[in-house]
């Protein structure tokens, strides 16, 4: 398993996808260092689909439904300069 922040994986998006494809690597994407996704294999993705859903405790999953209602989710976020190559 590798570690990648998201803007050096939109870089190597082709390779990234080729490891998890070919080598059953995963791949956690980070955004601001925090992890953000993953990228795996669409053979574990149908896999773990199978697999029955976890199911978060009552009170939790109204927090998690609050932050999804809250005002800012829907605001567009600004674009990032993108980086020069050198």
């Amino acid at each position: 398993m590798s570690e990648m922040p998201i803007s050096d994986a939109r870089e190597h998006l082709g390779e990234v996808v080729g490891r998890a494809r070919y080598g059953g690597e995963e791949t956690i994407l980070t955004h601001y260092g925090a992890p953000a996704a993953v990228v795996i294999s669409f053979e574990e993705y149908q896999r773990l689909k199978g697999a029955e859903p976890l199911r978060l405790p009552p009170e939790i999953e109204h927090v998690v439904e609050e932050g999804r209602k809250h005002p800012e989710r829907d605001q567009p976020r600004p674009r990032r300069a993108r980086r020069r190559q050198t």
